[in-house]
């Protein structure tokens, strides 16, 4: 998913709204995965306490555990959560 107009953006946010409680948005708990995203639309979503992360930025985060099983852990971690994304939207 690319973010590069505030067409994306509103759909994303509509979109997560629906899809958590009012109280985890508020508590900022949720992180949005992303390809690549625009730094305007980025501090849109902080504003509205919704982190955003690109797969690259994770890949790089991963790559800093000297430990491989540590590094596995994290990356099982990330694959986990996106199968499960992709589950439910296939649902």
């Amino acid at each position: 998913m690319r973010v590069v107009n505030q067409k994306t953006c509103d759909a994303i946010a509509s979109e997560l709204q629906a899809n958590f409680d009012r109280q985890r948005l508020e508590d900022g708990n949720v992180i949005l995965v992303i390809d690549d995203i625009h730094k305007e639309f980025r501090k849109f979503l902080i504003n509205m306490k919704i982190q955003s992360i690109s797969k690259f930025e994770l890949m790089k985060l991963a790559q800093q555990f000297d430990d491989e099983e540590d590094r596995e852990k994290v990356l099982r971690i990330i694959h986990d959560e996106f199968r499960r994304e992709y589950a439910s939207v296939i649902k």
